[in-house]
C-alpha cells in the first residue's frame, strides 16, 4: 500500500515529546513494520492544527488529487487537524478519493466503520482542548499589553532578546523620517512607494529578517521576496504612533480559530505614552494624520510619482464651500506659473461660482509676510509665559477655592446629565432636543475635567506647553533663515486658507494652526482667574485679510 507521512508540531506543545523528528521516526517505523510503501512525507512546524490552511496539508491534497496514495499515517488524530469540523470534513475528503488516515498510538483506521465513534469523541476532544489553550494564550497575553508588551517593533526600532530593550536603529530611523518628510511635501502613498523602489530601498520586512530572522509566510507569491514598498506599506508607516513613543496595545481581536479580526473599540484599548523613543515628533505626526484626512475628504490627486501642489486641500472657497483646483498655465515666452482655481466653478460653470483665481506666488507671498509678522510676536509671548508663571508659583498653595468651586460645577453638570437622560425616556417624541443638551452636557463635563486637571497639575502643563512653544518657534526661525516657507512648514503652520472673490478683489483668510495659539489660565490666592494667556487674540488674528486686485 502506497502511503504518505504527515507530522506537524505546534507552539503550544511539549517540543520533546511531540518532536518532528520523534513523529517521524514513529511513522516511518509503523510504515516498514508494515510492509507500506512510503511515497513520500510533508510537516508543518510551529502551525496550529485549528486550520488546515497548511502548507503540509496542501502537499497532500496534490498527492490526493493525483491518485498517488492509498493512506496518511498520522501519530496520533490531533496532528491531522484540532478543528472538529474541519477535520471531519477533511477525513471525508479523503474517504470520497479512497484515501485511509492511519493513528499510529491511537490504533485507529477511518475506514474501519468501528472506529467512528472513537474518531469522533478524538475530534470533540481535539477541539476543546485547543480552544482552552487559546483562551489561556488570549489572557495571558491581554495581561502583558496592559503593562506594555512589544513582540516585533516596527521599521527603525530593534529589540533585544535579552533585555527586552527598544532600540533606535538610527539608519532605519532615517527611512521611516523621510516617508514623513516626503508625505508632507506632498507625495502620496503610490509615489513615495515608487520612489523607494526606484532607489532600492527594501521593505520593513526585509529589515525585519535581517534583524530579527523573521521570515515571509510560505504562502506568499514570488515578487513577495523582492521586498518592495506599496501604498498599503507607506500608509502603516504614517499611521503608526509607536513612531512619537506611544504604544497601544489591544487594538484588534484576532480569533486563531474562526480567523474572525476586529478592531477593538478605543476605550478597550492599552495606551503607553512614552514608552520608546521617538523617531517623529508629535507635532510632525499630528499634521500628517490631519493632511491624510484633508486629502481623504477633498480627494487630492497628483499625477503619478510627483507630489501633489503646495496648497492642495489646503485652500477652500468661501462662497460655494468647495477646493481648489491646481492648473499649470505658461504663456508665450513666460515661465511656466501654478494657478488656484475655485472647483465649483471649475466643474460646474460661471452659474453656480466664479474663478477666485489667484497665483501659487502670491500664496507664497502672503504666507510667508504674515509668519514674519508674527513671529516676534511669538517670541515675546513664550517669554511672557515665564512671568505669568513665576506668579503662580507663590500662590499655587492657595486655589484650593477654584478647584472646589470647579468640582461644585462638576457634580451639577453630572446630575443634570441624569435629569436629562430620565425625561428623554420619558418624552420620546422630543428625542433631538435631549440628546442636544446631553451632547451639551457631556462638552461641559470634559472641559471642566481638563481644567481641574491643569490646575491640580499646573507645573507638568506649563513643562509641557512650554516644549511646544518652542518647537513652533524654531519652526519660524527656520522659515525666516530660509527666507521661505517649505512644503513641510506650510503643512505644520497652516490649518486652511478660506478665499472669497468680492467686487474689490479677492479676501483671503489664513488660519494659522501653531501651539502657540494654546492658552493657559493663570489663577490668584483666591482661586480668582488673574490672567489667561490666549495667544491666539494676543499675537494672531483669528483670520488674516488682503485684498488682491484682479490684473
Amino acid at each position: 500500500m502506497k502511503v504518505w507521512l504527515y507530522y506537524r508540531l505546534s507552539r503550544d506543545e511539549d517540543e520533546e515529546l511531540n518532536s518532528l523528528s520523534n513523529q517521524r521516526s514513529i511513522l516511518v517505523e509503523y510504515a516498514e513494520k508494515n510492509g507500506y510503501d512510503i511515497v513520500g512525507e510533508s510537516f508543518d512546524d510551529n502551525v496550529s492544527g485549528m486550520h488546515f490552511n497548511r502548507e503540509g496539508i496542501n502537499k497532500i491534497y496534490e498527492q490526493v488529487e493525483n491518485d498517488a496514495i492509498e493512506a496518511i499515517i498520522v501519530k496520533d488524530m490531533s496532528r491531522l487537524g484540532r478543528h472538529k469540523t474541519q477535520t471531519a470534513l477533511f477525513i471525508d475528503y479523503l474517504r470520497e478519493h479512497e484515501v485511509r488516515v492511519l493513528s499510529v498510538t491511537e490504533n485507529l483506521d477511518t475506514s474501519n466503520e468501528d472506529d467512528d465513534l472513537i474518531i469522533g469523541f478524538k475530534g470533540l476532544f481535539n477541539d476543546m482542548y485547543a480552544r482552552d489553550i487559546s483562551k489561556k494564550v488570549r489572557a495571558g497575553m491581554v495581561q502583558k499589553q496592559k503593562k506594555g508588551f512589544v513582540m516585533i517593533p516596527p521599521l527603525g526600532y530593534f529589540k533585544d532578546k535579552n533585555t527586552g530593550e527598544i532600540k533606535v536603529v538610527e539608519k532605519h530611523a532615517e527611512i521611516v523620517r523621510r516617508i514623513f518628510n516626503m508625505y508632507l511635501e506632498g507625495y502620496g502613498f503610490s509615489a513615495i512607494a515608487r520612489i523607494l523602489n526606484e532607489e532600492g530601498v527594501k521593505s520593513p520586512a526585509y529589515y525585519q529578517k535581517k534583524l530579527l530572522g523573521k521570515n515571509l509566510g510560505y504562502n506568499k507569491p514570488k515578487i513577495g521576496f523582492k521586498y518592495l514598498w506599496d501604498n498599503t506599506g507607506v500608509k502603516r508607516i504614517l499611521v503608526n504612533d509607536f513612531y512619537i513613543g506611544t504604544l497601544t496595545c489591544h487594538k484588534t481581536y484576532n480569533n486563531k480559530i474562526t480567523h474572525v479580526r476586529k478592531d477593538l473599540p478605543k476605550e478597550e484599548q492599552f495606551v503607553h505614552e512614552n514608552f520608546v523613543t521617538p523617531i517623529i515628533s508629535k507635532e510632525k505626526f499630528n499634521q500628517v494624520q490631519k493632511l491624510i484626512e484633508q486629502k481623504r475628504e477633498g480627494k487630492v490627486r497628483a499625477s503619478s510619482g510627483k507630489p501633489c501642489h503646495r496648497y492642495s486641500g489646503l485652500l477652500k472657497c468661501g462662497d460655494c464651500g468647495s477646493t481648489f483646483v491646481a492648473i499649470r498655465r505658461r504663456w508665450r515666452n513666460k515661465p511656466e506659473r501654478i494657478e488656484y482655481s475655485c472647483n465649483g466653478y471649475h466643474r460646474y460653470g460661471k452659474e453656480n461660482c466664479t474663478p477666485h483665481r489667484i497665483n501659487e506666488s502670491e500664496l507664497d507671498e502672503l504666507v510667508y509676510s504674515e509668519i514674519l509678522r508674527i513671529s516676534e510676536q511669538a517670541k515675546d509671548n513664550y517669554n511672557k509665559v515665564d512671568e505669568e508663571v513665576s506668579k503662580w508659583r507663590k500662590q499655587k498653595n492657595s486655589v484650593t477655592s477654584k478647584i472646589k468651586s470647579l468640582k461644585g460645577e462638576l457634580a451639577q453638570r453630572k446630575t443634570d446629565q441624569k435629569e436629562i437622560l430620565l425625561e428623554r425616556i420619558r418624552d420620546r417624541e422630543h428625542a433631538e432636543v435631549y440628546d442636544e443638551m446631553l451632547e451639551s452636557c457631556e462638552s461641559d463635563i470634559k472641559k471642566i475635567k481638563t481644567e481641574i486637571y491643569e490646575i491640580e497639575n499646573y507645573d507638568d502643563t506649563i513643562k509641557k506647553r512650554k516644549a511646544e512653544l518652542k518647537n513652533t518657534l524654531e519652526i519660524m526661525e527656520e522659515i525666516v533663515a530660509e527666507g521661505a516657507v517649505s512644503n513641510s512648514n506650510l503643512r505644520q503652520l497652516i490649518d486652511k486658507i478660506v478665499i472669497h472673490e468680492t467686487a474689490d478683489g479677492l479676501d483671503i483668510r489664513i488660519g494659522i494652526q501653531a501651539d502657540f495659539t494654546t492658552h493657559m489660565k493663570i489663577y490668584d490666592g483666591e482661586g480668582e482667574q488673574q490672567a489667561d494667556l490666549e495667544v491666539i487674540d494676543q499675537i494672531i488674528p483669528a483670520a488674516m485679510k488682503r485684498r488682491m486686485k484682479p490684473e
